[in-house]
């Protein structure tokens, strides 16, 4: 309204603040050569999210957020593309972070193409008291492909002492193999997560809990030895089955550090080969 002098109020309050959200996209594909050595076919990169290939006797990308971390409102994108006859391993430069969110939820997809056998191992999610994580893992599998994965969450900063009374993380995994759907999963924790956690249907007190999957011809034929292998340590609890060509592996641990000290020798068991060089700096 005008004011006595006619003239209409100047409105002085601030702009809102749009805040800046991370968005980053990595495709990945790689291809055999005629001698049957697996070569770099593609690579495209943008926003905050790079891929480096170190050296080594192995294909073995590396995903970097530069962004160093996650919040509400942002966006990570990873397409990785095995064509038939090459070996690819794909990890993390670190554990990925997420931050307390002010308003909606980080995103973080993934896709993955097999024809030939791929490793996707990131390092573990650590999600912070307030996160807000929504990921999706979808893979098209060729008929005879080989895929190993492995995803660790560690809900608060364990050495901390500290725990998730808040927030979301949804989590869905789809695979397909020769276009039908093999196995789908989803976990969704809201609200006051420590406490769902320590129900003994969900994880029994844990706070950190990873998931391995390993689909190949030789999967059912492989449970009995991995299953001599689980963990058997205090703070750790492990279980495996197979079946359709699948091995499944589920484990809960007190912390991120016995989470990961127990996943690692299955990693390797399965890959025959050593746990990615980055997880052992």
């Amino acid at each position: 309204m005008p004011d006595a002098a006619g003239a209409l109020p100047v409105d002085t309050a601030p702009p809102a603040t749009r805040m800046q959200r991370l968005q980053g996209r990595v495709i990945l594909g790689v291809k055999a050569d005629e001698h049957g050595v697996t070569r770099l076919d593609r690579l495209y990169q943008s926003g905050s999210a790079r891929l480096r290939l170190p050296k080594g006797p192995d294909l073995e990308g590396v995903l970097i957020n530069t962004g160093g971390g996650l919040t509400g409102g942002d966006v990570l994108e990873t397409e990785v593309l095995v064509a038939a006859g090459a070996r690819a391993t794909v990890t993390t430069q670190a554990a990925e972070k997420v931050y307390r969110a002010s308003a909606g939820e980080a995103r973080v997809l993934n896709r993955l193409s097999v024809a030939g056998r791929l490793d996707w191992l990131p390092q573990e999610t650590i999600l912070f008291d307030g996160a807000r994580l929504c990921r999706r893992l979808e893979v098209d599998m060729a008929d005879g492909a080989t895929l190993l994965a492995a995803e660790a969450m560690v809900f608060g900063r364990t050495a901390r002492g500290e725990r998730v009374t808040h927030g979301l993380f949804r989590d869905e995994w789809r695979i397909r193999r020769g276009g039908r759907l093999v196995y789908a999963d989803a976990v969704r924790l809201a609200g006051d997560i420590d406490a769902q956690l320590a129900r003994a249907a969900v994880a029994g007190g844990a706070c950190a809990t990873a998931s391995c999957l390993y689909v190949a011809p030789d999967a059912e034929a492989r449970v009995e030895a991995v299953r001599a292998v689980l963990p058997r340590t205090d703070g750790v609890k492990a279980g495996a089955s197979a079946w359709n060509g699948l091995l499944a592996l589920r484990l809960v641990a007190r912390d991120g550090q016995a989470l990961l000290r127990a996943l690692a020798p299955m990693i390797e068991h399965l890959r025959g080969l050593p746990v990615p060089r980055v997880w052992r700096c």
